[in-house]
This record gives C-alpha cells, sequence and structure tokens, in this order.
C-alpha cells in the first residue's frame, strides 16, 4: 500500500506537469473525495499487474519487491544526491539540517547505494534460470527507457516541475472542488 500511495503521488505530480500520457485524466481531482482517484487506480492497476506472475513464478515475485523497493529508494534519495553535487552552491530553504546535512545526506546516498545493490543480488543459491534475481534487467529496461525517451521527445518540451501553491491557485483548487 506504501507502494501505491508513494506511486499514486508521483502520477498525480508527474500529470500535473505534463510529464505522462494522458496527463488530463490522471490529474483530474475527485470533487467528492478531494483525491487523484484516478492516479490512485492507475498505481493500484500498475501494482496488480506486476503482481500476477508471482501466481506462476515466485522468482517474479522476488523482482518485483526488489524492483519496488529500488524504485522508491532511489526516488527518494535522487534529490539529496543532487543537492550534494551542487555542494556550497546549494541554495538551502527555511527548513534544513544545518551542519548535519552533509553527513547525513552521504550517508543516505552510501545506504541506497547498499541498499539497491543487496536488493539486486540472487535470493537463493545456487543461481538457477528460477533463482536468478531479474531486477538488474528491468531496473536496466527502466532506465533505457526513461532515457530514450528523454533524448527523443521529453527533453524538448518538458521544461520541470510546475509550482503549485501560491495563495490564488490553492483558492483556485479549494473553490473547483467544492461540492455542489
Amino acid at each position: 500500500m506504501s507502494s501505491v500511495t508513494a506511486n499514486s503521488r508521483m502520477i498525480y505530480a508527474f500529470s500535473r506537469d505534463g510529464a505522462l500520457p494522458a496527463s488530463g485524466l490522471w490529474h483530474k481531482i475527485n470533487k467528492r473525495t478531494r483525491t487523484p482517484t484516478n492516479a490512485i487506480w492507475l498505481a493500484a492497476g500498475g501494482a496488480f499487474v506486476l503482481g500476477l506472475p508471482y501466481l506462476w513464478n515466485n522468482t517474479a515475485y522476488v523482482a518485483v519487491t526488489s524492483i519496488a523497493v529500488i524504485g522508491l529508494y532511489i526516488a527518494y534519495v535522487l534529490p539529496t544526491f543532487l543537492r550534494l553535487l551542487r555542494g556550497r552552491d546549494f541554495e538551502r530553504g527555511p527548513w534544513h539540517l544545518g551542519r548535519w546535512s552533509l553527513p547525513i545526506g552521504i550517508i543516505a546516498v552510501l545506504w541506497v547505494v547498499f541498499i539497491t545493490i543487496l536488493f539486486m543480488l540472487p535470493a537463493s543459491y545456487p543461481i538457477t534460470k528460477d533463482s536468478f534475481n531479474y531486477t538488474p534487467i528491468a531496473v536496466l529496461v527502466v532506465l533505457g527507457f526513461a532515457g530514450i525517451w528523454w533524448v527523443v521527445s521529453a527533453r524538448k518540451w518538458f521544461t520541470g516541475p510546475k509550482v503549485q501553491g501560491s495563495a490564488q491557485e490553492l483558492a483556485a483548487i479549494e473553490s473547483d472542488l467544492e461540492v455542489v
């Protein structure tokens, strides 16, 4: 459920920014629940489809679980990694860890590197076609697809996240969501 929750939030954010096919559909807010139910259903449906191979193959379940863990860890640590790359050029916001930012950031990035390697290892020995962990192959396919999509299309039109949250924007969103 935590993966579905995180994934639906990312689907909503990416569709808000126009970065997903059919963004208008995934970005809609349900007026009754005030949640992006279409994004939630897409995330739940995707999780269901990814979980189906487990009915026939335990190796597929290990790979899907590993991919979910690796994906979440990488998604959460990526901003920290990028902040570390900026070094002293990084402009801090109102909330930060002060002098602890650098050591905690380094520890976080190292932890994600460690856990990513750990979750890509085979689950059992000896390694056979049934015990091999296919996670590295799946991660490379996803990264390859994203990289090709960026080079071929997205770099030409995607300008980055849209800031959402000025007082006027939030008031407009609230007025749109009022139940009639």
